[in-house]
Formats: C-alpha cells, sequence, structure tokens
C-alpha cells in the first residue's frame, strides 16, 4: 500500500485517505461523491430506529461511515460489526479511530470476504454498498436481516439497470429493459423489484421507505418485514411495461403482450413520507447538509406516479416550441384538478397523472415566438 496518505476531512471526522480514483484495484479508499449515502443512511438510522441496534456494513473500506455514526449517533448502536477483505483496510480502520480518539468498545471488526461477515450473525440494519452491483451480497443479507429491519441497497451498475446494458440486466437481474426518457427511475424500480423477488424466496417482504436517484448511484431502504402473504403481495406490483417514443406513456400488464413489453418491475410507492419529514427535521446532525436537504424536500413532495415526462422532448416529438415556465404548468394541471411534481431524479423531468395530451395542450398555449 501507498504510504503517502493524505488527511480528509468530512463532518468533523479526519480519516487517512490513499486514493479517490476508485477502482476495483485500490484496497483502501475514501469517495468523496459518496458523502450524501452516507448522510442519508445516517438520517435514516436516527430517524427509523426507537432502540438500539445492530449494525452491518460488511464493506467498509476506510471506515468513515461509522466513525461519523459513532461521533453523531452514538447512542442508536449496540454493535458495529465493520468488515472488508482487505488486511490493508482493517489496519486503516483501526487507525483511523484513533486519529479521531474514538474507541473502539462498540465496535467487532472483522476481515474476510463480505458474505462471511453477513452470514456471521443477524441484524437491525445491513448497509450494502460494493464497487457495481449488490447482487451476490443480497441472498445472504436478507437471510440475516431481523424482522423489520432495514436493509441499505446501494448499486453504482446503473447502466445496466436503467436499459444501457439491457443483456447485463438481463443476466444479473433477469430482468428485459428498454431505455425510456425516465431511464434513472425504471433502472431503481428493476433494483427494487430484483430485491423483493429475493426476498420472496425466504417469506420476507422488501418494502421501500426511501429510494435516491444520485448521478453516481442507486440506493434504497428497505424495511423488511417476516412474512409470507406479504412478501406475495409485494410482488404483485411487479408489471410488464410498454413504452411510447412520442407521448412517453406507458402501458402496464401482467403479461408480455409481444415483444415490445418489458419487465417485469416495481410499479408501486417509492418513499414512506413521514419518514422522509423525520429525517428533514434531523437535518442539523449535518454540518454541511445543503445537498442532502435539497434532495429530501424534493422527495417529500414528490407524488407517486410510474414514470415522468421530459418536457423538452414533448416538444420535440409534437413539433412546436413553448415559453411556459414550469411553474405555470404546474399551475395549470393544479387547476384541472391533477398530481403534479418535479422528480428528484431530473432536472427537466415532472411527475403528474395527466395524459401527454394535455400537457402538450397547455404548453401550446404560450408558443416560442423569436
Amino acid at each position: 500500500m501507498n504510504k503517502d496518505a493524505k488527511i480528509v476531512l468530512e463532518e468533523g471526522i479526519k480519516i487517512k485517505s490513499y486514493g479517490e480514483s476508485i477502482t476495483k484495484k485500490l484496497e483502501v479508499f475514501y469517495n468523496p461523491v459518496m458523502k450524501i449515502n452516507r448522510d442519508i443512511s445516517l438520517l435514516v438510522i436516527e430517524s427509523y430506529f426507537t432502540k438500539k441496534i445492530k449494525f452491518c456494513d460488511p464493506m467498509a473500506a476506510s471506515g468513515i461511515r461509522e466513525l461519523r455514526f459513532l461521533k453523531t449517533i452514538p447512542n442508536k448502536f449496540d454493535k458495529l460489526v465493520i468488515g472488508d477483505v482487505s488486511d490493508n483496510a482493517i489496519k486503516n480502520i483501526k487507525n483511523n479511530f484513533k486519529l479521531n480518539k474514538l474507541p473502539l468498545k462498540q465496535v467487532e471488526l472483522m476481515q474476510g470476504n463480505a458474505i462471511n461477515t453477513i452470514a456471521s450473525q443477524y441484524y437491525d440494519f445491513i448497509e450494502i454498498d460494493p464497487f457495481g452491483s449488490p447482487v451476490p451480497f443480497l441472498d445472504i443479507a436478507i437471510q440475516r436481516i431481523k424482522h423489520e429491519g432495514i436493509l441499505s441497497v446501494t448499486a453504482t451498475d446503473s447502466a445496466a439497470l436503467c436499459g444501457t446494458y439491457p443483456k447485463k440486466c438481463l443476466r444479473r437481474y433477469g430482468i428485459s429493459v428498454t431505455k425510456t426518457l425516465c431511464y434513472d427511475e425504471i433502472g431503481i424500480r428493476n433494483l427494487i423489484a430484483y430485491s423483493q423477488r429475493e426476498g420472496a424466496k425466504y417469506d420476507k417482504n422488501l418494502i421501500p421507505v426511501l429510494t435516491i436517484i444520485s448521478d453516481h448511484f442507486y440506493k434504497v431502504f428497505f424495511r423488511v418485514e417476516e412474512s409470507r402473504t406479504d412478501s406475495l403481495e409485494s410482488i404483485k406490483n411487479h408489471k410488464f411495461y410498454k413504452w411510447d417514443k412520442k407521448t412517453q406513456e406507458f402501458k402496464l400488464s401482467d403479461f408480455q403482450k409481444d415483444k415490445n413489453y418489458f419487465g417485469k418491475t416495481y410499479i408501486g410507492k417509492l418513499h414512506n413520507k413521514e419518514l422522509v419529514t423525520k429525517m428533514i427535521s434531523k437535518l442539523d446532525l449535518l454540518t454541511d447538509n445543503k445537498k442532502c436537504e435539497k434532495m429530501l424536500n424534493s422527495i417529500s413532495n414528490e407524488i407517486d406516479t410510474f414514470g415522468y415526462y421530459n418536457v423538452n422532448k414533448l416538444q420535440k416529438e409534437f413539433k412546436f416550441s413553448s415559453s411556459i415556465r414550469f411553474e405555470e404548468l404546474f399551475e395549470e394541471l393544479k387547476t384541472k384538478k391533477y398530481n403534479v411534481s418535479r422528480t428528484h431524479g431530473s432536472k427537466i423531468g415532472i411527475k403528474t397523472n395527466a395524459s401527454a395530451k394535455e400537457i402538450v395542450r397547455i404548453m401550446k398555449k404560450k408558443l416560442y415566438r423569436p
């Protein structure tokens, strides 16, 4: 390992970083763009649990996540099991605890394969945050998560899930996918569908309580319930979909009627708004919380519809140019009793139960005239 480590600072925690160019060859790394991933996990733990929990992170790398937890919300934990396959990573974690003068009394360090670390105990919260796909770790994580626990699943192979590489999605997740204009939402719904089907194998119902779409990753927090009946009920929310490029509208079906239907994917709710509201009330736990605050506020206002519209592409497909502002379009739709909101996954997307025809009609009221 390169001995020339530099000290980096995140939310008052100092750690030694051996590189930020993230590759599988780098044994110990610190990824600054994933700060919001760690922020959200901290807020979920603080907002969801009313008891001390047993936590597991089997791919801890530098240990920055757990150091932040123990600095900010130490009373939430009975034990933190921190693992990594790299012996250098474990040594680095120990050094980072010393650097921050935090004791290891609540921590159990395990050097070894992530699957073995998860399999060793049962947990209230399991953090699956790999470099790439979470698929290899989901089966054992579902087995080891306790009833009413939280399973956090991060995927950085978003290109496969969203339709850029449909063959890889089919091989890895067993889901056929096509690239739509709301590809990011389809991607995270595919991740949910796969996870729920894995859960059903063990009579466990995985209920999404928060989903995060970021430029760098997808992340889903599942509340896990042991229920044979409910695990089957959740799969009833899996449908095939057909997408119309011109109107951007979806048709859903229980059956794959023809080659233009893809899936099955999850069509249900993506967030528990009560949990999101609690998380917003805890934002003062973060010093640098602007990005997190913006995302959570957007999610709290997001309506539950399948997919969203890209209004710029609607103008292209219907061959017109409008000067209407988003706020004007929203107000007009609300006046007509439609539900409408932005989506946190896209700056130019709108979620609404209105049809493309209705949106186009409203936008044509203010045609752009150069």
